[in-house]
């Protein structure tokens, strides 16, 4: 195993030391999270949720 778990085994991520251990963050800034950030939005029963993330990635991909 790699250095992002904890002694309790919970993942801790080095590159954001913002993002509280049990966390990973995922930013709209990196291409190769976007299919992540679509397929949990299409999965969410979280109507408003899902539609603002599918909007933020089609922005995203607009921009980049």
């Amino acid at each position: 195993m790699g250095h992002h778990l904890t002694s309790k085994g919970t993942f801790k991520s080095d590159k954001y030391p913002w993002c509280p251990e049990g966390y990973f963050a995922l930013s709209f800034k990196d291409p190769l999270a976007w299919s992540a950030i679509e397929e949990y939005a299409l999965s969410t029963d979280d109507i408003e949720l899902r539609e603002d993330l599918l909007e933020a990635v089609k922005k995203a991909e607009e921009e980049n």
